[in-house]
C-alpha cells in the first residue's frame, strides 16, 4: 500500500488502503511524455498517498492535466478538491449530473452520510471546486493525455453521473462500479442507494461490452482479463441479486422483516467481502436495491 505499482509503461496503479483494506480501492496514474492524468482521485483520507506517489514518479504536480472520475461517490472522487489545490493545472473530467455536487458538495456528504451511516469517517470529506476546474461530460467525449486518446463513456446504473473511461489504443478500460466489484478474483455487487436502476445497469454493460475491451481496471480492484466474461457474468450477478431481495421483499411484511431476512441468507452473506465485518457495505448495497424496487413499484 502506498507505493504506485506498475501495471505497464505509462501505467501505474496506487492501493490507497482504502477504509484500511489492502488491495480494496485504488487510484490509476497514467503518464505520456510531460502530461499525466489520474483515473478516481479515492477519498480525500488519500490525498498525501497520491501526492507521495506522483513524487515517487517523478511526475511535477503541474504536470498532472486532468483528474478523471467514473463518478462522485466518495470512495471515487472524494479526494478531486483537496488534489485539485495541490495539482494547479488538473481539471476534473465528470459527467454533467456530478459536476453541481463538486462545487458545492454539502448535499453529497449529507446523502452518504445517510447512505453509510456509523462508516462515515471512513469516506474522508469532500472540498468545493471551482467551476472552472471542472469539465463536465454529457455524452460520449474524448480528451488527450499526451498523445494517449481518453474516452469518456457515460454509464448510468450504479448512479445516473458515472463514467467508464476507454483507452482505444490499448483496449484498456477503467470500470469504476459499472462492472461491480471485483476482489480477489470474486465479482461482487455495487448497488448503494439513492440511485441503483437495474434496467440501466444492464443497459451500460451492453454498451461496454460493445466496446469490446482487452482489459477491465477495476477500481476495486486492478486489472483483469476476460473482460466480455467478466461484463456477461456481472449482468447476471445483478439480476440474481435483484431478484433474491425482490423475492425476500415479496414475502416479509415490511422492509426491515425483508432485510433481516436476507441477513441470514448464506448465498446473501456470501457477498460480505472479508474487509467487512460489520457487513456495513453488504446493507447498503441491499439497501440500494430495496430503493430502487421502491421506486420502480412507484
Amino acid at each position: 500500500m502506498g507505493k504506485p505499482e506498475e501495471l505497464r509503461r505509462g501505467l501505474w496503479l496506487l492501493d490507497t488502503g482504502q477504509f484500511g483494506i489492502p488491495r480494496y480501492g485504488g487510484v490509476y496514474i497514467l503518464r505520456d511524455g510531460e502530461e499525466a492524468a489520474l483515473v478516481e482521485t479515492g477519498t480525500s483520507l488519500a490525498t498525501q498517498l497520491v501526492l507521495r506517489a506522483l513524487e515517487e514518479l517523478g511526475i511535477p504536480r503541474e504536470g498532472v492535466r486532468v483528474i478523471f472520475l467514473t463518478h462522485i461517490h466518495l470512495d471515487h472522487g472524494g479526494g478531486a478538491g483537496a488534489l485539485v489545490r495541490e495539482l494547479p493545472r488538473a481539471m476534473v473530467v465528470v459527467h454533467e449530473r456530478g459536476a453541481k455536487h463538486l462545487e458545492d458538495p454539502s448535499r453529497l456528504l449529507a446523502s452518504v452520510e445517510e447512505a453509510v451511516g456509523k462508516r462515515f469517517p471512513l469516506y474522508g470529506t469532500a472540498v468545493p471546486i471551482p467551476r472552472e476546474r471542472l469539465e463536465p461530460v454529457a455524452e460520449e467525449r474524448s480528451f488527450q493525455v499526451g498523445d494517449v486518446e481518453v474516452v469518456a463513456v457515460p454509464t448510468p446504473g450504479h448512479a445516473p453521473h458515472h463514467l467508464c473511461f476507454l483507452l482505444p489504443r490499448t483496449g484498456e478500460l477503467f470500470t469504476g462500479d459499472a462492472a461491480g466489484l471485483y476482489l480477489e478474483g470474486r465479482l461482487y455487487p455495487a448497488t448503494p442507494p439513492p440511485s441503483f436502476h437495474l434496467e440501466r445497469a444492464l443497459e451500460s454493460l451492453e454498451k461496454l461490452l460493445s466496446l469490446r475491451p482487452k482489459r477491465l481496471l477495476y477500481t476495486h480492484f486492478g486489472p483483469a482479463d476476460e473482460p466480455e466474461r467478466l461484463l456477461r457474468d456481472y449482468a447476471g450477478l445483478l439480476r440474481w441479486w435483484v431478484g433474491k431481495i425482490e423475492a425476500a421483499l415479496d414475502s416479509a411484511a415490511n422492509e426491515d422483516e425483508a432485510l433481516k431476512r436476507l441477513l441470514s441468507d448464506p448465498e446473501v452473506l456470501g457477498y460480505a467481502y472479508r474487509g467487512d465485518p460489520d457487513k456495513g457495505e453488504l446493507v447498503m448495497n441491499i439497501k440500494g436495491v430495496l430503493v430502487y424496487l421502491a421506486r420502480r413499484k412507484g
